[in-house]
C-alpha cells in the first residue's frame, strides 16, 4: 500500500516562474483525493493535504472532473 493519506491521483503541472527567477520551469507536486459527493476525508488524508500545501504543492478533494481541473489550474 502507498502513503497513508496520500491522494488517489498524484502528479505535477509545469509552471513558468517569473523573469526574476531566470524564467525556468518547475514542477508543482499535485495530490488530488477523489471522493464521491458524500465521501468523507479521513484524518490522515487531511494531514497529507496540509503537508503538501505547506510544502508549496497543490492538494485538494475532487468530487467531479471540474473540481480536479480547478485544482490543477490553481483556481
Amino acid at each position: 500500500m502507498g502513503n497513508p493519506g496520500g491522494g488517489d491521483l498524484l502528479g505535477w503541472r509545469t509552471v513558468t516562474v517569473t523573469p526574476e527567477m531566470v524564467g525556468q520551469q518547475v514542477a508543482v507536486f499535485t495530490s488530488i483525493e477523489v471522493k464521491t459527493p458524500t465521501g468523507r476525508i479521513r484524518p490522515e488524508q487531511e494531514r497529507w493535504m496540509r503537508a503538501v500545501r505547506a510544502a508549496g504543492g497543490i492538494a485538494g478533494i475532487a468530487r467531479s472532473v471540474e473540481d480536479a481541473e480547478a485544482l490543477v489550474r490553481g483556481a
